[in-house]
């Protein structure tokens, strides 16, 4: 009895570890996915091409070009076309390749972005803004806001810092009113929650 008693918490104790193992392996392989669908979601962006397409299925025509380049990607990448394969196979209904993902993963890196410049804007300290309003596919009113600065760096030679004129877009507002009072009442409250002094603001 001494013996099965020390023996089944041990047997225990390894089909726990070896269930950890497995479940940190499994992690592991999904975030070098997700390393390769960020990359992705980025030279999308940077390359302005659209992402979904009439179906949201792997391997069918008109899938858009997210889909189509991570079909591509795994006919050359042994990560994604492991994944591929899993999929297809049905071994795994969590593939983070849906449309909601997507825009998931444009969000998380339009914020980054949108993070940096609002700290290039601090920096400069003095900004405009620049907005101009057109309707949207669904003919819903938005509000495009692009900000303006100089910023500096460092000059080369006889030159101390060079100044450079910025102009970076910062986001699309839904209005609900367009008229100039509405606009202005938008602006302050993104500026405000941009952390901008609308006191810095000129033009």
């Amino acid at each position: 009895y001494s013996q099965w008693r020390h023996f089944i918490p041990t047997t225990a104790k390894k089909r726990l570890s070896s269930a950890e193992y497995r479940k940190r392996k499994a992690e592991k392989k999904m975030l070098f996915v997700l390393h390769r669908l960020v990359a992705l979601t980025r030279t999308h962006a940077v390359q302005n091409l659209a992402f979904q397409g009439h179906s949201d299925r792997l391997c069918e025509p008109g899938n858009g070009n997210f889909l189509k380049f991570i079909e591509l990607m795994g006919m050359f990448d042994g990560v994604m076309k492991e994944h591929l394969r899993r999929i297809m196979s049905n071994e795994t209904h969590i593939h983070y390749l849906g449309k909601n993902i997507q825009n998931k993963l444009i969000d998380l890196l339009a914020s980054k972005i949108r993070g940096k410049i609002l700290s290039m804007v601090k920096e400069s300290k003095y900004y405009s803004v620049i907005l101009d309003c057109m309707p949207d596919i669904s003919h819903m009113e938005q509000m495009a806001m692009i900000v303006r600065f100089v910023s500096t760096r460092p000059g080369k030679q006889d030159v101390n810092v060079v100044m450079e004129i910025q102009e970076r877009f910062l986001a699309f507002v839904k209005l609900d009113d367009s008229s100039g009072e509405g606009m202005m009442e938008v602006l302050f409250q993104k500026l405000n929650k941009m952390g901008l002094p609308l006191a810095d603001m000129r033009g």
